[in-house]
C-alpha cells in the first residue's frame, strides 16, 4: 500500500484521541506507541488499508469499559465503516466484561483463544502484529529492568507468558486458511528469544 492514506491518518488521529487511558505504570511510553508499531509490521507485511485501519481502531476499542463501547463503535462505524469495525472487534482479546471489571488473565487468554480458532484472516493478521510486538517491548522490558517486571508489563507471570506463547503459536500454525506464514515465522522467532529470556525464572517473576 501507499506509504501514506488519509484513511490511516485518519485513525490514527481518532487513536490519539480515544487511546491511553489505560497506561501502565511499566513501559508507558512503549505502551502509547503500541498501535502505531503493530500498523508498521502489517505494512511490512504488506497487509492492506483497511487491515491496517482496523488494527489501529483494535486499540481504541480495548481501552473501552461498560456502556461507553455501544456508542464508540457507532462513532468508527461512521467515520470508517463497518468493515474495519468488524475486523477490529473480532480481534478484540476480551479482557473486559460488561460492567468494565477486569478478566483475570488465564480467563481472557483461554477466550481470545476460544475467539482466534474462527478468527478471520485478517484479524489473525492483528493479533499476530500484536503479539510480535509485545514479544519485543517484554524482552526489551526484562533486559532493561529484569524478569520481576515482567508481570506488571504483562498482567501475567513468567510460566503464563511461556504457555500463552507456545499455546498461540500452535493454534496459529494450525489455521491453514491463513496464509500470513511470514508473519507466522517471524512472531515464532520473536517468542522463542522470550521464552529463553523467561525460562530461567519459572513462575517466580
Amino acid at each position: 500500500m501507499p506509504a501514506y492514506s488519509d484513511r490511516l491518518s485518519h485513525a490514527f488521529a481518532f487513536s490519539a484521541k480515544h487511546y491511553g487511558a489505560r497506561r501502565p505504570a511499566v513501559n508507558a511510553m512503549a505502551y502509547l506507541a503500541h498501535p502505531a508499531n503493530v500498523a508498521v509490521i502489517l505494512a511490512r507485511h504488506d497487509a492492506d488499508e483497511t487491515t491496517l485501519v482496523a488494527s489501529v481502531l483494535h486499540h481504541v476499542l480495548e481501552e473501552v469499559i461498560g456502556g461507553q463501547r455501544a456508542g464508540l463503535e457507532q462513532k468508527i462505524k461512521e467515520k470508517f465503516g463497518p468493515v474495519p469495525l468488524a475486523i477490529a472487534r473480532e480481534a478484540l482479546e476480551p479482557r473486559y466484561d460488561a460492567s468494565g471489571a477486569e478478566r483475570p488473565w488465564p480467563a481472557s487468554r483461554q477466550a481470545y483463544l476460544l475467539i482466534l480458532a474462527d478468527a478471520s484472516p485478517r484479524a489473525l493478521d492483528i493479533c499476530a502484529a500484536d503479539e510480535l510486538q509485545r514479544c519485543g517491548d517484554l524482552s526489551a522490558t526484562i533486559r532493561r529492568l529484569g524478569a520481576e517486571y515482567v508481570h506488571a508489563a504483562n498482567r501475567a507471570t513468567s510460566e503464563q507468558t511461556m504457555w500463552w506463547y507456545r499455546t498461540l503459536i500452535e493454534q496459529l500454525s494450525a489455521r491453514e486458511d491463513w496464509p500470513a506464514r511470514a508473519l507466522l515465522d517471524e512472531l515464532r522467532h520473536a517468542s522463542a528469544t522470550l521464552l529463553r529470556c523467561l525460562r530461567p525464572f519459572g513462575d517466580s517473576a
